[in-house]
């Protein structure tokens, strides 16, 4: 098998729902797309979370957000109470870090002392000032499911589809720089939007034609929101929220009901070639012929993918709403209140479940998490769980 179609999967299930992860470098040179799977999040109430983030201009922010996005959202205030907002806090949270400090950076592990003393070191010699990165992000598409919900938040064009009865439900949109909403507020922080032009030439060399091709924020980026880039978030006058390219996430909501099947969340390299519909068809058609192998299934989606009409890589992540996954509410409240009494009692308060986070002890977690999965592509383990 040639390195361009190796893939990294991985898949695990509880009562109700069960999951599955493929990543496949395809024949770009480098893999820059990452995923997260974590069906307990953090050990009382009941909250599993799936994400995938697409990187550009290298793989460290999106590798950064696969170990660390999760981790930061379980110490949102709101977390416990409010995820949808929750949710939307932690995406300028995470951009704010990378702004911040050069923990995103691939560097050799260090134990958290040894980091603080070598920040320590570049500060006494006067070091270069820090640069956070102009030129390098991700997308960050993520799910969350507790009780009957599924809560998705999303920046880039990653996408997350709900099948209800083999229907597909985008429950994410494409943020494209061409969509009237991003076009304006790009051109109100003084951005500009081109579009690839692609010169056509007969035999002889002549010019006979210009196909258009995508659109581009000044002729570079060409997605409208995403962590990092902030060489397009220069504009000291504008919010976070108002800037070239934003970290601001759309928020959807939808109840868990009889008839859903299940979730495909998946980097531009399965949307690219496939509509959402096709891609619902895809994964059904085969959990209807009795495959009950999720790896097997999204694998064979990466092949269906590969070579079409682009070779990008591409990452899936397929969950699946097992019968009478549909929780009940009265017996879910009544599980969390003794689960977190259950806690007190042999003195593991929630809160300390919370502040450390979910471990990150190889690619796939004894309690069935799934962190960082560019993983055989060279996935690096240096980032602590729980560090601030």
């Amino acid at each position: 098998m040639s390195d361009a179609t190796t893939k990294c999967s991985a898949g695990e299930e509880n009562d109700r729902i069960k999951y599955a992860t493929s990543s496949m470098k395809g024949f770009r040179d480098e893999m820059e797309d990452a995923l997260t799977a974590v069906l307990d999040l953090d050990g009382y109430s009941s909250t599993s979370f799936f994400g995938v983030y697409d990187g550009h201009g290298g793989a460290d922010v999106a590798l950064y957000c696969s170990r660390q996005f999760h981790i930061e959202l379980t110490k949102e205030p709101d977390y416990g109470n409010n995820l949808r907002t929750a949710l939307e806090h932690v995406y300028f949270r995470i951009d704010k870090k990378l702004k911040r400090s050069d923990e995103w950076k691939r560097e050799p592990a260090d134990p958290p002392v040894n980091r603080t003393l070598k920040n320590l070191l570049r500060a006494a010699l006067c070091e270069e000032r820090y640069v956070p990165p102009l030129q390098e992000g991700t997308t960050a598409c993520v799910a969350l499911i507790r009780g009957n919900q599924i809560i998705v938040g999303n920046i880039g064009d990653s996408r997350c589809v709900l099948s209800r009865n083999g229907q597909a439900n985008d429950l994410s949109t494409d943020h494209k720089p061409d969509l009237q909403q991003e076009r304006e507020r790009i051109v109100r922080a003084g951005g500009q939007v081109t579009r690839d032009e692609n010169p056509q030439r007969d035999i002889t060399g002549r010019l006979v034609s210009v196909d258009l091709g995508i659109h581009r924020i000044g002729g570079k980026l060409a997605i409208s929101r995403a962590i990092g880039d902030f060489q397009f978030k220069k504009n000291k006058a504008l919010s976070p929220a108002e800037q070239i390219v934003t970290c601001s996430p759309d928020i959807r909501t939808v109840d868990i009901t009889d008839d859903t099947e299940f979730l495909i969340i998946a980097s531009d390299g399965i949307w690219d070639v496939k509509s959402s519909q096709e891609a619902v068809d895809f994964v059904r058609q085969r959990l209807q012929s009795g495959e009950t192998d999720l790896r097997a299934i999204c694998e064979r989606l990466l092949d269906s993918c590969l070579g079409r009409r682009m070779s990008d890589n591409m990452s899936v992540i397929v969950v699946q709403f097992k019968a009478g996954a549909r929780a009940n509410p009265t017996a879910t409240a009544e599980a969390r209140a003794d689960e977190i009494e259950v806690n007190i009692e042999v003195g593991q308060s929630s809160s300390a479940n919370v502040e450390g986070g979910q471990p990150s002890n190889g690619n796939e977690d004894d309690d069935g998490s799934v962190n960082g999965c560019i993983g055989c592509f060279g996935r690096l383990d240096m980032f602590e769980a729980g560090e601030d």
